[in-house]
């Protein structure tokens, strides 16, 4: 009786382990970390870096992506959006990430006041790494059209300031398709940002 009872309890002892196992894998890559669905395609972006040169999105083909659609004379949303990609910034290099795995690209809209000049000096004020970050501008059709083929929607007003939508930062895969479109500024959530774009990484 004895020798069945430590025949049993060893058997208990094995089927809690891998009970364990297999609740920890579930929690890890199954409830934490659901798979992300895809959007669409990201479409084409075709543009100019602050160096004048051309620059499309497929440059940076195999890296997770996100993009950021701005103006930097906005008063609010587009800086604290900004604010928040450099604050994943510093956690993406802690990561070993940054510029190797993951490259953010910022899209002006304005690029009749966002000179090469003035972008670049709103990039260097908000702490921008160019070494994983790409500016990029144009004529003020090609801004508006690349902004209007990712679903933001942006008027002038007749001030030359912009109203625009603000579900304007979208995070695309390396193969090129956008899996997931956040709300910019304060609603922007940082972890869960980072989490998405860690899990790109990995798959």
């Amino acid at each position: 009786m004895i020798a069945a009872l430590k025949r049993h309890g060893f058997k208990l002892v094995i089927g809690v382990l891998l009970a364990t196992l297999v609740y920890s894998f579930y929690s890890r890559f199954g409830h934490d970390n659901p798979p992300l669905p895809s959007v669409k395609q990201a479409p084409e972006l075709s543009l100019i870096n602050l160096d004048g040169n051309p620059v499309r999105l497929e440059h940076t083909a195999g890296k997770v992506r996100l993009v950021e659609f701005l103006f930097t004379s906005c008063p609010d949303v587009c800086p604290m959006t900004t604010y928040n990609m450099v604050k994943l910034q510093s956690q993406l290099k802690q990561d070993g990430l940054w510029g190797d795995k993951v490259h953010f690209l910022s899209v002006t809209f304005d690029p009749q006041r966002d000179t090469p000049e003035m972008f670049k000096r709103y990039g260097d004020m908000m702490g921008i790494d160019y070494t994983g970050w790409t500016l990029l501008t144009g004529t003020e059709q090609e801004t508006a059209d690349a902004a209007r083929s990712y679903g933001v929607l942006v008027q002038k007003m007749p001030d030359g300031s912009f109203v625009h939508t603000v579900s304007s930062l979208f995070l695309v895969d390396g193969q090129g398709k956008i899996r997931k479109v956040f709300p910019m500024g304060e609603t922007m959530n940082n972890d869960e940002i980072l989490r998405m774009i860690r899990q790109l990484v990995r798959s």
